[in-house]
């Protein structure tokens, strides 16, 4: 992001970063990330390299004093930090946060000159977006610098123009930028570059979306925490750097959104704002958050070994390791909120995953109703029923995304009424209440349900067959949990919605003595639909605005069931292979709230196509009119969902 002056000597602003040789407990490329993801692909400036030029030769620059505008001069410094114990990294000994967001996803951020050909961030040291440094004789960058826009066509070319659409793109821009165009001392129209760059990288951009790049992280460009002086004081450059910062990065957002280029928007320049002006809830303090209170005693990080830490601890208590470049703390800070950004949907999906268990929930204790309706009627042809359950309900979300689990209970009551021809119809009314937990402490949902249904039973010999239409309302309350480093940001939003649903299902009954068995069919459509929502949060830093979702579900039932009259006992069984047609490429939309910024879409958490069902339990008739029944009941073989759980209820002919 600065100039090499800056970077090597702290003369004038320059970037290139290195990785953190010792973090070499992340797994080799290959293991599937959230969602499919299997590879890290950066493009971008010192703030994402993660060892270039650490493996690569700079090729030197005019803009160093001698000898140092030699490249075996800056390599050799280089190579002399590191050998002291430093990274080789614009952080200091430290990790950079492409490898930590990496690590995430169970993956690794290498930079393409690593020795193997392992490596896949091709993220360089005071790069810009386009080769400008030649204007001035390279005074603000390296001679062997690969400008952003350059380093996607060099990724296609690599790749055959077939871009990896599992893999995680993030791209980072501007910083060297700006400060090309403020040391032209006005010679550049600020404007029309800003504006000539913006359209070159959204065009890069749009292209490896073209290619089939599919999950897409661009940050915007951070300035005023570096800028900010003590009690938030800023001059004039101060603010003008700001001010172009700002424009730059909304005129790349809206260039991508122009290019119908879906990609996840990153506010870092909001996010290390609320850091600057809220320093201790994340562990620093209004001195050790200022770029002028550097980590480092060297006038640059890439130059700093555990030995020029000024405390040893001082990646984690100070923000900045140079005047340019977040320490590992902050690393880890950007990280995690990236990270949330691509998270965030997939977790909010769940709140329709669970209206849609409730709702076969829901058909089968209806089902098991209209069975002791069916065998009992007294001489108003009147039944009424009620049963309550609960059940442990897991859902599964996508590798290294949040999961969640509660125990949602409920009861429904009903009646039904049966026609001299022996049509059953009858109505019920359900109601219920879960809490579902997210897992890694990132928050939970409330969910409250109530539904009609009315249904209709019939049976010619040992042909049988019901249908249940039902129609129900959601409430549901978030609290979503975002972990920034060493700080939690608490968002919470409430909203609504509704589901419709039928169920159908029929069957053949064979009779063996007290024993009756047969095959059973069925087929279960619910439609779920939340509204949208907006969070409201601690920082507003991580809350987002959620747009409504849907959820279609079409699942077929083919079983077998089975019960055996013992006079007041009827013990009985059921198990069912279970198939959903629908449910598949659902995509959930998120904005941020924290800036002006193009809406996203990310896919649902994933669901199963196939599982297994079980029931099993007993009627016991404790009375001519009265009859309970009492049942457990399982999802299994279900790699996306598990639940297990019970049901008594009592049914009564008048």
């Amino acid at each position: 992001m600065s100039s090499v002056r800056q970077d090597v000597f702290g003369r004038k602003h320059c970037r290139f970063a290195a990785l953190l040789l010792a973090f070499t407990a992340l797994s080799l490329p290959g293991a599937a990330g959230a969602g499919g993801l299997n590879q890290f692909i950066g493009f971008g400036d010192s703030t994402m390299d993660s060892g270039y030029f650490r493996y690569g030769a700079t090729g030197g620059s005019p803009g160093l004093p001698s000898p140092y505008q030699f490249s075996n001069v800056i390599d050799k410094a280089i190579a002399v930090t590191v050998a002291a114990g430093g990274t080789g990294a614009f952080l200091g000994p430290g990790i950079v946060d492409t490898v930590q967001l990496a690590a995430k996803f169970g993956l690794t951020a290498y930079p393409v000159t690593m020795p193997g050909g392992l490596g896949t961030n091709y993220a360089n040291g005071s790069a810009q977006t386009v080769p400008t440094t030649w204007a001035n004789g390279y005074i603000n960058g390296l001679y062997n610098n690969v400008p952003i826009v350059t380093q996607i066509s060099n990724y296609l070319v690599t790749v055959n123009n077939v871009a990896n659409p599992n893999a995680l793109y993030m791209i980072s821009f501007g910083g060297n930028d700006l400060t090309w165009l403020e040391n032209q001392g006005g010679g550049v129209s600020s404007p029309a570059y800003i504006t000539s760059l913006a359209r070159a990288l959204s065009g890069g951009i749009a292209n490896l979306q073209a290619a089939g790049a599919q999950t897409i992280v661009v940050l915007n460009v951070y300035s005023y925490a570096r800028v900010v002086g003590a009690n938030g004081s800023l001059n004039a450059a101060d603010r003008l750097n700001i001010s172009d910062a700002a424009s730059y990065s909304a005129q790349v957002w809206s260039g991508l959104q122009a290019a119908h280029v879906n990609f996840v928007p990153a506010d870092i320049e909001g996010l290390l704002r609320t850091v600057s002006q809220n320093p201790t809830p994340f562990g620093f303090t209004p001195a050790t958050v200022l770029s002028s209170n550097t980590a480092c005693t060297t006038s640059s990080a890439l130059v700093c070994a555990p030995a020029q830490l000024i405390t040893p601890n001082a990646e984690q208590t100070y923000l900045w390791s140079d005047s340019h470049h977040v320490t590992t703390a902050g690393q880890a800070i950007e990280a995690d909120y990236i990270y949330s950004l691509m998270a965030a949907p997939s977790q909010v999906s769940l709140l329709a995953e669970s209206p849609v268990q409730g709702g076969l929930a829901r058909a089968a204790t209806i089902q098991g109703q209209i069975d002791l309706s069916a065998q009992h009627r007294g001489p108003t042809r009147v039944n009424v029923w009620a049963s309550a359950g609960a059940s442990n309900l897991n859902f599964k979300g996508a590798t290294t995304y949040p999961s969640d689990s509660g125990t949602p209970f409920g009861g429904s009551v009903g009646t039904d009424y049966q026609l001299q021809n022996g049509l059953i119809l009858g109505m019920a009314v359900t109601a219920g209440a879960q809490t579902q937990n997210f897992t890694g402490g990132t928050g939970h949902f409330d969910q409250t349900d109530q539904a009609l249904s009315l249904y209709a039973a019939y049976r010619m010999g040992p042909l049988w067959g019901n249908a249940i239409a039902s129609y129900g309302l959601l409430q549901e309350h978030v609290a979503r949990q975002v972990t920034l480093n060493t700080y939690t940001d608490h968002n919470n939003a409430n909203t609504s919605g509704n589901t419709v649903a039928l169920a159908l299902r029929g069957g053949h009954d064979f009779q063996w003595g007290a024993v009756t068995t047969g095959p059973v069919l069925g087929f279960v459509m619910q439609y779920v639909h939340i509204d949208g929502f907006v969070e409201n949060g601690a920082t507003g830093m991580t809350a987002l605005k959620f747009g409504g979702q849907s959820r279609s579900s079409y699942v077929s039932q083919l079983g077998w069931r089975g019960s055996m009259d013992l006079g007041k006992w009827q013990p009985f069984a059921e198990v069912a292979w279970n198939h959903d047609f629908a449910g598949r490429n659902r995509l959930v939309t998120a904005t941020l709230t924290s800036i002006a910024a193009p809406t996203w879409s990310s896919p649902a958490s994933p669901i199963a196509t196939d599982w297994a069902s079980a029931q099993i339990g007993t009627a016991y008739k404790f009375s001519p009119q009265a009859t309970l029944r009492a049942g457990l009941s399982a999802v299994v073989i279900n790699p996306r969902v598990n639940s297990f759980g019970g049901q008594i209820g009592l049914n009564v002919s008048f």
